[in-house]
């Protein structure tokens, strides 16, 4: 089997860059000469807030390499900030999907690796699956797939 590139969802990045660049917009033509301390508080840290975001996206609009790469005895989870991290298929146990929700409305999903022989009983890696282009599920039955051609040799 050939390695197989996950790249960041070029809809998303623009969405969160669009959104990002209308509250920088907002927070620069508002007036905060008679507010009060705290609002202008607030208002900088939104700022600072979405001037991250703002960032973020134009990297991942603009990004070439691949977020999550899976070989045939790997997985490669790259970050755009970070070095990356390679997990080999011999060490991972299994794998399961995390959802987060908000009041009933599901606001992130990732995929958790559980590590074997763990001595610190850490759950493992995660995949977050928000910001590529792939669903989640095809995503864990390629994974679930490559591992157990592993698993069987």
């Amino acid at each position: 089997m050939a390695e197989v590139h996950f790249y960041s969802n070029k809809i998303k990045s623009l969405i969160m860059f669009i959104i990002s660049s209308l509250f920088i917009f907002i927070f620069f033509n508002k007036d905060l000469e008679n507010e009060g301390l705290g609002i202008i508080i607030i208002f900088y840290l939104g700022f600072l807030l979405f001037s991250f975001g703002f960032v973020y996206s134009i990297l991942l609009l603009f990004g070439t390499k691949p977020l999550l790469t899976i070989t045939d005895k790997q997985i490669i989870i790259y970050s755009l900030l970070r070095k990356p991290t390679t997990i080999n298929f011999e060490a991972i146990l299994s794998f399961y999907i995390s959802n987060t929700t908000f009041r009933g409305i599901k606001t992130s999903e990732s995929i958790c690796i559980t590590i074997k022989d763990d001595p610190f009983d850490r759950k493992g890696n995660i995949i977050n699956t928000d910001l590529l282009n792939v669903k989640t599920n095809a995503l864990l039955e390629e994974l679930n797939c490559r591992r157990a051609i592993i698993c069987k040799s």
